[in-house]
């Protein structure tokens, strides 16, 4: 069998990897929020280790973002 191939619809890869992606964006826009909230929609500002893991898990969703959408497209890949 041929898994690279599958032109019948959207492989499982695809749906996990495309999940993945879903899930490091969430991440990224939530944290993003925690993190501009304060200074420009007038909320209240974090504390500054709040502030760091925020900071961090939007990094971490860029990270896991990225890393999803580019296995899904097969930028890099060797195929």
């Amino acid at each position: 069998m041929n898994f690279r191939g599958d032109t019948r619809g959207i492989g499982v890869i695809q749906l996990f990897l495309s999940m993945v992606s879903s899930v490091g964006l969430g991440l990224a826009l939530g944290s993003a929020f925690l993190i501009v909230r304060g200074p420009f929609l007038g909320g209240p500002a974090l504390d500054p280790f709040p502030m760091m893991g925020a900071l961090a898990a939007f990094i971490v969703g860029i990270v896991v973002t990225s890393w999803g959408t580019t296995r899904m497209f097969g930028i890099g890949s060797m195929a």
